[in-house]
């Protein structure tokens, strides 16, 4: 199933529109990792399902992450992420 290009645009520019919620899930997600490894796109996407985080935003982020995960991406570069 293809994406049209400006779904696909929007999806890649992501970050720049959700950082303070970005600020938050890595805030959460290393309480929980305290650092044994780095955070992984998939540690994002089973956050926001394990906590029931339902709207337009988070589905985004799902997109998101799922869409490094395709591109061979797994871990998560912070510093690539405009916060």
């Amino acid at each position: 199933m293809s994406q049209s290009p400006n779904k696909l645009e929007k999806i890649k520019k992501i970050t720049s529109s959700h950082s303070n919620l970005f600020k938050r899930i890595f805030k959460e997600l290393n309480l929980i990792i305290k650092g044994k490894r780095e955070i992984m796109y998939s540690d994002i996407i089973n956050l926001i399902i394990r906590e029931g985080y339902k709207g337009e935003i988070y589905n985004e982020i799902i997109l998101w992450c799922n869409y490094n995960i395709r591109q061979g991406k797994y871990i998560v570069v912070i510093e690539q992420i405009k916060l």
